[in-house]
């Protein structure tokens, strides 16, 4: 059951590109995305999944770029939160492959999930409502100096997850 519902994440996450742009340069990247995803579905591997969701990402990006359609908070919202789910949907997936687990254990899983997306798309509402205060201060900037800005602030967001990743847990708690 939760390879199938995968599996449907999955063909939706390659769905999003070719709702946008049905053409051949989507297609020739939306088909590689769909099958590598749903390999990955089929034997439980994240690593193949995110290689799937990475395509597909790169193919929307693509038919966007084509089409330059207006912007569309509700779908990238939707897109980020598909993604979320078909990646922690597989690794849970994974970990339980074989066992029996129970609907409360399922319920409270998707419980779990529904608050992390939750999150995801109060931050994403966030962001947009931001993006558009700075869009109007930044109206007149120069692009390469706003692309530098935004590239420097993704530097930092890296380096910050980096730092606390390899924290050792024993230290930032005390002994």
């Amino acid at each position: 059951m939760l390879r199938v519902a995968a599996a449907i994440l999955v063909v939706a996450l390659v769905a999003f590109p070719l709702a946008v742009l049905p053409s051949i340069p989507v297609t020739w990247l939306a088909g590689p995305a769909l099958v590598v995803g749903l390999a990955g579905v089929v034997v439980l591997s994240v690593p193949l999944v995110t290689a799937g969701a990475s395509l597909a990402l790169i193919a929307y990006a693509l038919a966007l770029v084509i089409t330059r359609p207006p912007v569309d908070p509700i779908a990238a919202i939707m897109l980020g939160a598909t993604l979320v789910l078909l990646l922690a949907l597989v690794h849970f997936a994974d970990r339980a492959q074989g066992a029996v687990i129970g609907p409360s254990v399922i319920a409270s899983q998707i419980r779990h999930w529904l608050v992390i997306v939750a999150a995801g798309v109060v931050a994403a509402v966030a962001l947009t409502a931001g993006g558009v205060a700075l869009g109007a201060a930044l109206r007149g900037a120069a692009l390469p100096a706003v692309i530098v800005v935004a590239a420097l602030g993704a530097l930092m967001a890296v380096a910050g997850v980096l730092a606390l990743m390899t924290t050792d847990s024993r230290i930032s708690n005390g002994p």
